[in-house]
């Protein structure tokens, strides 16, 4: 869909945020969206966690190992340098427009791929912590998502998954205790169309707060979930 947000990017210019060099606004130059963009890269991801994985393989270990209960998985970029600095732009210095950048990001990818997605009929962002938005002032989620609605022209729905309690910072446990912490995190009230879903969040990194939101979606009633991340880690 055109809109005149697009006619203004092509025909202003700005410093790429990556590497300084002359870009359109708010996005990235043309030799650093090449170099981040997942989709301009070689090589194959799981087909469910978005982690790279042998040419042959389909499904990484862990996912044949846990079955997660979220069914695929769209990741923009890497968590890694020098795309994590875009991640830490939007979540640790409140730059927004990023959410934009990252809802474009996921669109391309989304566009590129059509015959391997199926389509979604509603976008659910992952709820940030109470410590988190009286620490920032915003969800880095929903605002990656409110961008990514009228782009894929579904509605959002922000009220379809709570928090059930608070939770450790996840960044500071490793694989098995970020699966324990958030177990039961996230319940749905409603009951929810028998639909496929996008889940929006900002960094997946163990998946174990995505399984526990897609489970909680699909005990309401979601038929599938699609995880869309504006990065993937590649721990």
């Amino acid at each position: 869909m055109y809109s005149i947000h697009n006619l203004f990017r092509q025909v202003l210019t700005a410093a790429c945020p990556l590497c300084g060099l002359t870009a359109g606004a708010g996005d990235l130059c043309t030799g650093c969206l090449r170099d981040v963009l997942r989709m301009n890269q070689d090589g194959r991801w799981c087909m469910q966690c978005a982690v790279r994985v042998s040419c042959a393989a389909r499904l990484c270990a862990q996912c044949l190992n846990t079955c997660p209960a979220f069914d695929r998985t769209v990741a923009a970029i890497d968590y890694a340098y020098p795309g994590a600095m875009l991640i830490r732009g939007l979540k640790e210095r409140g730059q927004l427009a990023q959410a934009n950048m990252f809802a474009r990001f996921l669109t391309r990818t989304i566009n590129a791929h059509p015959q391997s997605l199926p389509r979604l009929n509603a976008l659910v962002p992952i709820p940030s912590s109470a410590a988190s938005l009286r620490k920032r002032g915003f969800n880095p989620a929903a605002e990656i998502a409110r961008a990514l609605r009228p782009a894929l022209r579904v509605p959002l729905q922000q009220s379809w998954l709570r928090r059930t309690r608070e939770s450790d910072l996840q960044k500071t446990l490793d694989f098995e205790a970020r699966r324990k912490s958030v177990q039961g995190l996230y319940v749905c009230d409603q009951v929810v169309p028998p639909i496929w879903i996008g889940v929006v969040d900002d960094v997946l990194t163990s998946g174990s707060t995505m399984h526990e939101a897609s489970l909680a979606l699909k005990r309401a009633g979601a038929l599938g979930v699609v995880a869309l991340v504006a990065a993937r880690a590649t721990w």
